[in-house]
């Protein structure tokens, strides 16, 4: 049976969840009240057959399935496809609650062998390769890793395998002896954020340190700018009982404001790693004090340093607007943003180029973009910036040379690019693209797409989409045309979008399985009902669920329109509802209804503007205010839209207007300007911002 988002509801985990947490987190802690495995086998029994596998996942989750033999056997018939889950869970499991032994190790190969192929066989393949990585470490058989490593198809570059072998090579290399080209390129991996946090990684670049000693330094910096300062605290520590830094460094560090206070009048005096940690912490909370000792330091400081420190404060003031960012920039010499001290060498020049773009200096401009790395400098941003930056200048062939690298890319900054070519915005709506019905039908029957459908059915969006990615890699058009076919059929739109989207790199594709237009009746009605484009509604479902209605969001947006619990119960008292219930958000009718009336609000508050309407939807009406109140003069609303401090923001605001104009298209197959879309923000405003929406 197909599954229509009609009906697509919120089942089993609310119950499970409630039910396991009752049991194993709340219950007072002694020997008759812990669950015994007949216990836990006894309460699978009495559920529903719909949840139990929800239920054996909370086990999992919680680290107590070890205790029961063989749950896959609980598993009622429509969860079959989900058995090699319970069971590599049930291995697993079993190998955190002891030790390994022969008979496990076994019994875990085997599965992998039995299931090669599988996503679960490559999980099961990363976490066992985890699991065993200090092992193989403290026996130094670090062949078997990198064996097991090379064996891995997604996962080989997760971030925990990355650092186990990372580390696993630096036990290879004796004190003094690694190779100062090798040691920069594992500190350049190791700086990167998504290792901040991953226990084996700190342990990756703590030996790091203990091999490259020249790097204690830059790995303090790094962690300040990542907040990691428990761990930059550790270093400091270690440097000060090596008589490597003065004690002040600890207090600098601690209690920078304090320490500040105490020195400011004899800065000049410092030690200079102490003045740097003191401003990188300052940065942040005191931007006028780190400035005034970065310049304190002038001439004091090496090329690498300097270049790292003025980098951090061009990189933050360009993130408050701040109108001085370029020239601190500047300090930081033709190597700003390159140091091995700045912590994301690409985010610092990226907001190099945006502040000369908010301030319209076209030269500095083309210099930043002409300084970036190739691979920066091609990003469809910077392409389009940049002939920007040439047609303000007059050089219009080069202006066009840019733009044309990116016509008939049908993404933000492809239509103001096709725009700023004077072509039309129209992308063609009906596509014939013949295709057996028997290959849609077979790819249905994939046991891959079994499974995520499977785990649809439960609401676990997550799993569902790992187990389609898996079974879509590697496809020729064809077999990807046949998917989002698949998918539009049964009505899993989020699936038909994204692999279409993956197929439109390739070849043209059918406009409704690019933007599908599902809940007519409802969206046509509040948004008709509160005056706003419907297809600005269907661009902004596009972007935040892709039309899945019980979505939920990693800080609890709920729903198609992703709304808040508070901005949801705001809404409903705004309404007059006096019934309202937190559940009823999943409903169709109350979502687009609570959604379209709060675009409404937004565009009242926000002089009716649809660029700052559609960033406070994502990051609150009073961060768009904020933005917009950094501005001396009217932007075009592109270069506001760039120039937007939160990553996620900025993406969101880009990707929902150009939805929006797809969208008119296929109801008017007529595209007014995209340039006019987004029009003007101006500094001059009378919203009125309620910081309880």
């Amino acid at each position: 049976m197909s599954l229509s988002l009609k009906r697509f509801s919120l089942i089993g985990p609310t119950l499970c969840a409630s039910l396991i947490s009752a049991v194993l987190l709340c219950a007072p802690v002694n020997a008759a009240s812990i669950p015994t495995q007949q216990t836990y086998a006894s309460m699978i029994e009495e559920l529903p057959a719909k949840e139990r596998f929800l239920f054996i996942k909370e086990l999992y989750e919680n680290k107590k399935l070890a205790e029961i033999a063989h749950p896959e056997k609980f598993l009622p018939d429509e969860d079959e496809p989900l058995r090699e889950y319970v069971q590599a869970w049930h291995l697993i499991d079993r190998a955190r609650a002891q030790n390994f032994d022969e008979a496990l190790e076994n019994e875990i190969l085997r599965f992998i062998t039995e299931h090669d192929g599988l996503y679960i066989a490559e999980r099961l393949r990363t976490d066992w390769l985890l699991l065993k990585a200090n092992e193989w470490n403290e026996k130094r058989q670090w062949g078997y890793f990198r064996q097991l490593r090379q064996e891995l198809v997604w996962n080989k570059n997760e971030p925990a395998v990355v650092c186990w072998d990372i580390y696993h090579q630096l036990q290879l290399a004796r004190k003094g002896t690694l190779r100062a080209d090798k040691a920069e390129s594992f500190f350049n991996v190791l700086k990167n954020a998504q290792y901040r946090d991953i226990g084996v990684c700190r342990r990756a670049a703590n030996e790091l340190i203990e091999k490259a000693p020249t790097l204690a330094f830059p790995r303090i910096a790094v962690l300040i700018q990542h907040n990691r300062i428990s761990q930059a605290r550790t270093i400091v520590n270690d440097l000060i009982a090596q008589k490597r830094l003065p004690t002040s460094a600890r207090q600098a560090l601690n209690q920078p404001s304090r320490w500040y206070r105490q020195h400011r009048n004899r800065l000049a005096k410092q030690n200079k790693f102490v003045l740097q940690i003191a401003a990188y912490r300052l940065a942040g909370s005191n931007f006028d004090a780190a400035v005034r000792i970065a310049d304190t330091l002038k001439g004091r400081l090496n090329k690498q340093e300097r270049s790292a420190l003025w980098a951090r404060l061009g990189y933050l003031a360009a993130l408050n607007h701040d109108t001085k960012a370029l020239d601190y920039y500047a300090k930081g010499g033709n190597t700003v943003c390159s140091s091995r001290l700045t912590a994301n060498s690409n985010d610092c020049l990226e907001w190099r180029a945006r502040s000369a773009l908010r301030l319209e200096r076209w030269n500095s401009l083309l210099s930043i973009i002409h300084a970036m790395p190739a691979t920066l400098a091609k990003k469809e941003a910077w392409t389009y910036w940049q002939g920007v930056a040439y047609a303000k200048k007059g050089q219009t062939d080069n202006a066009k040379k840019c733009w044309e690298k990116l016509n008939n890319v049908r993404t933000f900054y492809g239509k103001l690019a096709a725009e700023a070519l004077g072509n039309p915005i129209v992308y063609p709506l009906n596509i014939e693209n013949p295709i057996d019905d028997d290959l849609i039908d077979d790819f249905g029957k994939q046991p891959a797409v079994v499974r995520a459908r499977t785990f649809y059915e439960h609401g676990l969006i997550a799993e569902g989409n790992r187990e389609w990615q898996w079974a879509i890699r590697n496809r020729s058009d064809q077999q990807l045309l046949a998917a989002a076919l698949w998918a539009e059929e049964n009505l899993y739109l989020h699936r038909s979008i994204n692999t279409a989207i993956r197929l439109a790199l390739r070849m043209p594709v059918e406009h409704r399985l690019l933007y599908p237009r599902p809940f007519d009746d409802e969206i046509e009605k509040y948004s008709k009902k509160v005056q706003i484009d419907p297809n600005w509604v269907y661009g902004l479902i596009r972007q935040e669920s892709r039309f899945i209605t019980i979505a939920q969001s990693s800080v609890g947006a709920n729903g198609l329109m992703q709304i808040m619990p508070a901005t949801a119960k705001w809404i409903a008292k705004e309404l007059a509802i006096e019934d309202f219930k937190p559940s009823s958000i999943y409903e169709i009718n109350t979502n687009v209804r609570f959604g379209t009336f709060y675009l409404r609000t937004l565009l009242d508050r926000l002089d009716n503007n649809i660029v700052l309407s559609t960033a406070g939807y994502n990051a609150g009406p009073n961060r768009a205010h904020r933005w917009r109140s950094t501005l001396t003069k009217p932007v075009e609303g592109a270069i506001f839209i760039e120039t937007i401090p939160f990553n996620e923001t900025r993406l969101y605001v880009q990707n929902v207007l150009a939805n929006t104009v797809e969208y008119a298209q296929a109801q008017s197959k007529k595209v007014n300007s995209f340039r006019a879309l987004l029009g003007t923000v101006t500094p001059e405003t009378n919203a009125v911002v309620n910081d309880k929406i």
